[in-house]
């Protein structure tokens, strides 16, 4: 239904989701730790967990949420977000 975008600066590009409702990872992680509702367009791997309203949840603890997002800060490319060839042409 949606195009999986690539990880790589994930840490740096938000808004996040598809709406942009999210400003931070830690939000991002929080919805799919406890905030994901049913729906017509939720995944099946998701469906018909233990969690509130039949529906899969991580139960990641808030270490396990810390060290994801120290993870995917990791996949932040220095090299890439200071090189001029790519700053923004407005600035």
């Amino acid at each position: 239904m949606f195009k999986s975008p690539f990880l790589k600066n994930v840490g740096i590009v938000g808004p996040y989701m598809h709406d942009g409702r999210f400003d931070n990872l830690m939000q991002v992680i929080e919805h799919y730790n406890s905030g994901i509702q049913p729906g017509p367009a939720l995944y099946n791997r998701l469906r018909g967990g233990r969690g509130d309203n039949g529906v899969e949840r991580l139960n990641l603890s808030e270490q396990d949420k810390l060290d994801l997002i120290t993870f995917l800060h990791t996949l932040t490319d220095e090299t890439l977000i200071s090189d001029p060839k790519f700053s923004d042409p407005f600035n």
